[in-house]
């Protein structure tokens, strides 16, 4: 890790385009050769677990962490701290593809839900809980696997995800009524029924998960 001045700061902004703000800082940074820089800010709070481990370590782990179980990723390249600021900077390569919601939005006959039901599945059989899962953070990549952004809240269990736990992070993409009401115009699949298809539970945890699943929606 380095530390970079506000000037050089000013000098990756000029040098790319700025999406959103920290008070007085961009909080990402997009540069013409396709690279990302993220920037973070600490908490001032004693009890914020940023104290201890910062937005931007949680980054950096999980990405190195999610890549060792064979998770399409962003590739880190830098990460520095801003002068005199409590600001943790971390630059990486973008993923190619774009996002489900961007496709269902443009072009939603290239969504198939039924292999996206078995990706949401294959991360819990690898123990993944991707917090902030939507399909703002899914990827299609150009050879049509799939990669995970915005990672820096991530749970990892010793063992595959609890049944419960799996139904809770599975509703979770659902509850943006924009991307629902997308998939339900274009008429795919439904992604609950793709993903039990490939679950293949017994009738009890089937029912138990969807009592769970309506909970979560309702």
């Amino acid at each position: 890790m380095k530390t970079i001045s506000k000037q050089q700061l000013k000098n990756l902004c000029k040098n790319g385009t700025c999406i959103d703000s920290i008070g007085e800082y961009p909080s990402v940074i997009i540069h013409p050769d396709g690279t990302i820089t993220k920037l973070w800010k600490r908490k001032k709070s004693l009890f914020s677990s940023d104290r201890f481990r910062s937005y931007a370590q949680r980054f950096i782990d999980n990405a190195t962490g999610l890549t060792a179980k064979g998770i399409n990723v962003p590739d880190i390249l830098n990460h520095a701290v801003l002068e005199g600021e409590r600001i943790s900077i971390v630059s990486y390569r973008a993923l190619p593809g774009n996002s489900i919601r961007d496709l269902l939005k443009d072009s939603p006959e290239r969504v198939d839900i039924p292999a996206l039901g078995r990706y949401i599945l294959s991360l819990h059989d690898k123990g993944i809980f991707f917090r902030s899962i939507h399909f703002g953070n899914i990827i299609l990549l150009p050879d049509n696997n799939y990669g995970l952004i915005d990672i820096t809240d991530v749970r990892y269990y010793k063992n595959p995800v609890p049944l419960r736990r799996r139904a809770v992070n599975l509703a979770t993409p659902l509850r943006y009524s924009d991307d629902a009401d997308r998939i339900k115009a274009a008429q795919l699949p439904d992604l609950i029924d793709s993903y039990l298809s490939a679950l293949e539970p017994n009738a009890r945890d089937k029912e138990r998960f969807l009592e769970q699943i309506n909970r979560c929606l309702n």
